[in-house]
């Protein structure tokens, strides 16, 4: 059976590629803000894949991750040499809340829509409370028009059981944006709605730009994935 990283980072398809934009983006805006010298926290972190792209490293990084099909291992061992990157198992908001720490950056990478709803905004109120300058966010794209695409793309290319399963007419609302029509699967992406979220990062950070990845220049409604950049409401 293939790994996550063999997956979803074979390097080759474009399905790796728009995997690989989340990381790229998040370079951009953390170069575009020069900062000299930051602290950063990731929640999802799996592997710390995401450091692996920073032309800015940070001086410290804290990752927390469920460790699904052992991502923290790898990352533990990948950075074994600096005491200064952590990495933490996080499965409750509990284990998210209790380091005391703040940091400059914070990241959450195609995370958001794998947490249950219950748990959800105690994890965003954790992520604004630890954060001090910015907070960079990115959830797949599953409603409108990029939804349809998605759902025929992944029928013709991924084996039967690999994609979620949705009903003609659950596939019919959710491309014109119904999301009340579509069973919301928890913790997965079917149903997951990115417009509700953000109104939760309206409650707990300052709303800086909604833009599409890879491709900012288009409306983010037609973005394959949305990222969202969030200043902190304390800084």
């Amino acid at each position: 059976m293939a790994t996550y990283n063999e997956r979803l980072f074979d390097g080759k398809s474009f399905r790796s590629k728009l995997h690989f934009a989340r990381y790229h983006w998040v370079n951009q805006w953390i170069e575009k803000w020069n900062l000299a010298s930051y602290r950063m926290l990731e929640l999802g972190c799996y592997d710390g894949k995401t450091i692996d792209f920073l032309s800015n490293k940070p001086r410290s990084y804290a990752g927390y991750d469920a460790n699904w099909e052992g991502g923290l291992d790898i990352a533990k061992t990948k950075w074994r040499h600096k005491p200064e990157y952590t990495f933490h198992t996080c499965e409750k908001p509990a284990d998210f809340s209790n380091d005391g720490q703040s940091y400059e950056i914070s990241v959450c990478l195609e995370t958001l829509e794998h947490i249950p709803a219950a748990d959800l905004e105690a994890y965003i109120k954790q992520l604004a409370l630890k954060t001090t300058k910015y907070c960079l966010i990115s959830v797949p794209n599953e409603k409108g028009p990029v939804l349809f695409f998605k759902h025929i793309i992944k029928s013709i290319t991924q084996d039967k059981g690999q994609t979620e399963s949705y009903s003609v007419k659950e596939l019919l609302y959710g491309s014109i944006g119904r999301m009340d029509k579509v069973e919301r699967i928890d913790c997965g992406h079917k149903g997951f709605d990115y417009d509700a979220l953000a109104l939760l990062l309206k409650k707990y950070f300052t709303v800086l730009k909604i833009e599409a990845i890879p491709m900012n220049g288009i409306p983010h409604a037609l973005g394959f994935n949305v990222g969202f950049v969030l200043k902190a409401n304390n800084s």
